[in-house]
């Protein structure tokens, strides 16, 4: 049985078991894995730099990792069963149940879990008796949980583009004021009323955040009624009021001025899985934070978030050859490494976002220039004293 076959009756089984697969198919063979990808969503979370043929969580919230084979190859399989261990906490081999069947003791020695198929489908399923080493589980589980919950957030966290975050409530302002409107009708509407350019920026950024719905036209979320309900009752009924708001701030930060606002914004933030991680990688590493300390951990324990937000597209290709070469120490060491594949905009608009939402100290120095001109050990970011 080939290896497409097994594909499809491992999805069957799984659907069957009410898991939430997400798949890894390469573009190249989408025309063989058809059938698969005409029932799963694609994902590219790595752990250690290799893409389990398939991720998600079972049941019971936990997350499962499974490489998948057909009646060949098997032995290669099981090294890629064993790596996953470090970000799940079910590992499992599948393949052709004649196949697999030798190896299964070896392979639950291990705790690796067994899936054999057949073509009536999986005719062995032999959870693991214990799971190894989930060094990386809550990274992969924070970013499973980002795909899985669909549409509700529009990107990585640390593309928001603007120093000031209460711009990204200016939709929010908008939409709560006049109901749904049209990506245009938002950016004429702040453009309008609140005198700010860039309304494009606040759109997707609030779509980030979980604020601003997708699609058009836009309307709030959930958390972006929330979000309104909050506003209003510190007097933010409309974008002048908005306006205003964020002149009372000038030069200080939000925290400083108004601390409801600060929290109201952090609590968007965190509930952006990959920002959840971050800052709990932040506050591991704090009260005083190296650049280069904190993107050591990121790659240590939550290499996914590393590169989804802090590197360039180009910069996560690199990286994630990196990890799976073994050679992650480059990626903080190596001047030309950390500078060629980290984005700009961490070291800047990001760090003045987690000083207005209160996680970095007002006294943390973001860096405005080349990142080639970044000094870290001169500019660490101070976390702040959670209240």
């Amino acid at each position: 049985m080939n290896e497409p076959a097994v594909f499809d009756r491992v999805v069957t089984a799984l659907d069957e078991r009410n898991y939430e697969p997400l798949v890894h198919v390469p573009e190249a063979h989408s025309d063989a894995y058809a059938d698969v990808l005409d029932r799963c969503r694609r994902h590219e979370i790595a752990i250690r730099g290799r893409y389990p043929d398939v991720l998600g969580f079972t049941d019971a919230n936990r997350v499962f990792a499974i490489e998948v084979k057909g009646s060949t190859n098997l032995l290669r399989g099981i090294g890629q069963a064993l790596t996953y261990q470090q970000g799940a906490h079910v590992s499992y081999l599948a393949g052709h149940g004649d196949a697999v069947r030798p190896h299964a003791d070896l392979l639950r020695s291990k705790g690796i879990g067994v899936i054999g198929v057949d073509e009536d489908g999986a005719t062995a399923w032999r959870s693991p008796p214990s799971a190894e080493s989930t060094a990386e589980a809550a990274d992969i589980e924070g970013q499973l949980s980002l795909r899985l919950r669909g549409n509700e957030f529009g990107g990585d966290i640390t593309t928001l583009s603007l120093a000031q975050p209460l711009n990204y409530f200016a939709p929010v302002v908008a939409l709560d004021r006049y109901g749904p409107l049209a990506r245009d009708e938002i950016v004429d509407a702040i453009a309008d009323e609140y005198g700010f350019g860039a309304g494009g920026e606040t759109v997707a950024s609030a779509r980030t955040l979980g604020l601003v719905s997708a699609g058009s036209p836009h309307e709030l979320t959930d958390q972006g009624e929330l979000a309104a309900t909050v506003l209003r009752g510190h007097g933010i009924e409309d974008l002048d009021d908005l306006r205003l708001t964020k002149e009372d701030v000038g030069r200080r930060t939000v925290a400083e001025v108004h601390p409801p606002l600060a929290v109201l914004l952090r609590n968007s933030f965190v509930r952006h899985p990959e920002f959840g991680l971050l800052l709990d990688a932040l506050r591991k590493e704090g009260p005083r934070v190296h650049f280069l300390d904190l993107v050591e951990r990121l790659v240590r324990e939550y290499p996914n978030v590393f590169l989804s937000a802090f590197c360039t597209t180009r910069g996560a290709a690199r990286a994630r050859e990196l990890i799976e070469r073994g050679e992650t120490a480059r990626l903080y060491r190596e001047r030309g490494v950390w500078t060629d594949v980290i984005r700009t905009n961490v070291l800047f608009n990001f760090v003045q976002q987690l000083k207005h939402v209160g996680v970095l100290a007002p006294d943390t120095r973001s860096h405005s220039g080349a990142i080639a001109e970044y000094d870290p050990d001169a500019k660490p970011w101070i976390v702040a004293a959670v209240e």
